[in-house]
């Protein structure tokens, strides 16, 4: 038998967020199918990208180090953290030699998963997050709703809304209003800080390159 949570089964109910989701994930299936539809040999890429990941997987262990190795030639440093507090440990402490009160975050799943921001809270480091879905959820004082779409709950009206609340901007529900809002206020961010952190959408082992892939 499967038990539901109490936040889960409020979710479920609420008609706003289901049509919501409805809506945003019509669109985004249409957005990828015109996507693919550019790509002439899109199946053979993916497949060939499926076979390049089940591979690197299965020597995950090599590859790390590989990584590390070319990382380090490049200039880079690399610790290991045998836990996620030892990852937090490390965070807090590079922000407290840096003296930095403030750090800019690209979007990254594992950050959530380490519950980052809350340890930035209790150091009284401001986190600002800048990848658009995580920066309405982070506004709207909610944690990402879903691991690719962190604000996809949330309607153009709602986040409008949410803005005009909680950035004294006008009434709009035009996506390139808000974005445009979104994009100047973080561009302050990115101009007053001396410390940013990100997710890596996948990593180069022979030559230490990180890649960071946009929607």
């Amino acid at each position: 038998m499967i038990k539901i949570s109490p936040n889960t089964q409020v979710v479920l109910g609420n008609r706003t967020i289901q049509k919501n989701l409805h809506d945003t994930l019509n669109k985004s299936l249409a957005s990828r199918q015109s996507a693919v539809a550019e790509v002439e040999n899109w199946e053979a890429l993916r497949q060939h990208a499926r076979s390049v990941k089940m591979y690197t997987l299965s020597r995950l262990g090599y590859y790390l180090e590989e990584l590390e190795r070319s990382v380090e030639e490049q200039g880079g440093h690399v610790i290991w953290a045998e836990t996620g507090q030892e990852a937090v440990d490390f965070i807090l402490d590079l922000m407290h030699q840096k003296g930095a009160r403030k750090v800019v975050k690209s979007k990254s799943m594992m950050s959530e998963e380490l519950h980052l921001n809350e340890a930035f809270t209790r150091a009284q480091v401001e986190a600002v997050e800048t990848d658009l879905g995580e920066f309405i959820v982070q506004l709207a004082g909610e944690v990402p709703f879903h691991i690719v779409g962190p604000a996809l709950h949330k309607s153009r009206k709602e986040i409008g809304q949410l803005f005009e609340e909680k950035l004294g901007t006008a009434p709009t529900d035009d996506v390139n209003e808000i974005a445009n809002t979104a994009r100047r206020l973080l561009r302050s961010h990115f101009l007053t800080t001396t410390v940013g952190i990100t997710g890596v959408n996948f990593a180069v082992a022979e030559s230490g390159t990180l890649a960071i892939v946009e929607n």
